[in-house]
């Protein structure tokens, strides 16, 4: 039945239909604009009226207690002393707190000190008599660790010493010397009869090939020494390893992520198992100064992130077995430091750069360093006279300023230690003069024919050259 059958006239059907659609909410902007003025003059006329009416409320500041008022010093005492009962509450509960921290780790003052002494006691005992006093480990605050103290690195290092057959001490190629210890290379020679040392040439991509050589030539004349670079790829496995001598590969691809010196250095592990008959696999312990790569080459002849890596100094808390094929096993040991103050630690990024308290004293050392045509090129800044007038011109250049302008150094020197630290300023380091006793070169002569050094010779030359 239609609509017209049940008596809904057209009009009447129009108007139901029109009630049942959606109104649309859109304006003309006239009207829209209009409407908006009305209400922003309406509000101005309210607040206007707000203002003529001597009754609005407002909020009366406190003006405290009168002057004449006979009373007011009993009061402000009375103020005073419950301002102080106040917080000797809080102080009692703080310590309540502590107190009940302590009791649920079970940690009273009479067992720190029993531990701290039964600690003491056992390493007293496993110390040898003529120890090196001047190891020490990285500044718990510095590094962020909590158990980074001397005696945890150097137990960990005494473990590695112990259970090594041959140990890599890993250096720095831009400074070789300084990262180097004769301490600890004669006390792992005097652990035992049978214990082997090779240097290992760590970086040298950051060094000219010219300069790696003469490096290799000085060191063999005590040690065997190889060069090495580390791999720097991001995955988790099949880390890249190059074959191609270093004098054959280009520019890229000598600064490519992959590792360069692993053939090199395996072959010379695996002649002296071969020479020496050893029927089960060899251990090699890998020690050296933080951050000089000692996790990274690990990885890199394992070709898998085994160990843990990072710029952060402290990265390796305990020794690490790693075992790389039937005939190799590796320990990787802590980075431990010996004798050194805290300017030359932060150069070898083994201090934290934002805990520096004084991150001057480092800059003025590699302004010393370096050519000044080098840091003025790398900073984009005039000529200098000193390490101060360096930094000030440092901090206009890349904005470190304080209020009302005034240049920061510190923030500009812990920059340019950030700089440093990740290899963005260029340096290294020539060796000095040649001089090599007749028991080094015994050494070296016996130990060459272990590691059968003449037949890596060749190749390690066709790799510099």
């Amino acid at each position: 039945m239609t609509l017209q059958a049940k008596g809904i006239k057209n009009n009447e059907l129009t108007l139901v239909l029109s009630l049942t659609e959606a109104q649309s909410k859109r304006l003309s902007a006239a009207k829209r604009y209009k409407i908006l003025k009305k209400v922003a003059e309406h509000k101005r006329k309210e607040r206007k009226e707000a203002k003529r009416n001597p009754n609005r409320k407002s909020l009366k500041k406190d003006p405290g207690i009168p002057n004449l008022y006979p009373y007011k010093d009993k009061i402000l005492h009375q103020l005073e002393e419950q301002k102080r009962k106040l917080e000797e509450e809080k102080t009692r509960q703080r310590q309540a707190r502590i107190a009940l921290h302590n009791k649920k780790r079970n940690l009273n003052l009479t067992d720190l000190v029993e531990d701290a002494t039964t600690r003491n006691k056992f390493f007293d005992d496993d110390k040898p008599s003529d120890a090196n006093d001047s190891v020490t480990a990285v500044d718990p605050a510095a590094a962020g660790l909590k158990d980074n103290s001397r005696k945890a690195f150097y137990g960990e290092f005494k473990k590695v010493i112990k259970n090594a057959d041959v140990i890599l001490e890993v250096l720095d190629a831009r400074d070789p010397l300084g990262c180097r210890s004769t301490e600890l290379e004669r006390m792992v020679i005097d652990s035992g009869i049978n214990k082997r040392l090779i240097l290992v040439l760590n970086k040298v991509d950051l060094v000219p090939k010219e300069i790696v050589s003469k490096w290799l030539t000085y060191l063999r004349n005590e040690y065997p020494a190889i060069a090495f670079k580390s791999s720097t790829q991001s995955q988790r496995t099949h880390l890249g390893q190059s074959s191609t001598p270093i004098n054959l590969a280009s520019e890229s691809s000598l600064h490519t992520s992959e590792c360069f010196g692993a053939s090199t250095l395996l072959k010379l592990l695996k002649n002296y198992s071969r020479n020496l008959n050893m029927k089960t696999s060899i251990t090699v312990g890998v020690i050296g100064y933080p951050n000089v790569g000692k996790s990274s080459l690990i990885n890199s002849l394992k070709r898998a992130k085994v160990c843990a890596v990072g710029a952060t100094p402290g990265s390796t808390k305990t020794s690490q077995e790693v075992q790389l094929d039937s005939k190799i096993k590796l320990l990787d040991c802590p980075g431990i430091l010996w004798g050194e103050n805290d300017a030359e630690m932060s150069l070898r990024n083994c201090i934290k750069t934002e805990l520096l308290e004084d991150p001057v004293a480092p800059v003025e050392l590699i302004v010393s360093r370096c050519p000044q045509q080098l840091l003025v090129k790398r900073y984009n800044i005039p000529p200098f006279r000193d390490a101060n007038d360096f930094l000030i011109q440092v901090a206009r250049q890349r904005g470190r300023l304080k209020r009302g302008g005034i240049p920061d150094i510190v923030s500009a020197a812990r920059s340019v230690l950030q700089d440093w630290n990740t290899g963005q300023i260029s340096f290294y380091t020539t060796p000095p003069t040649q001089s090599s006793s007749a028991g080094e070169v015994t050494l070296v002569d016996q130990w060459g024919e272990e590691f059968d050094l003449d037949n890596l010779a060749p190749e390690d030359v066709d790799m510099l050259e």
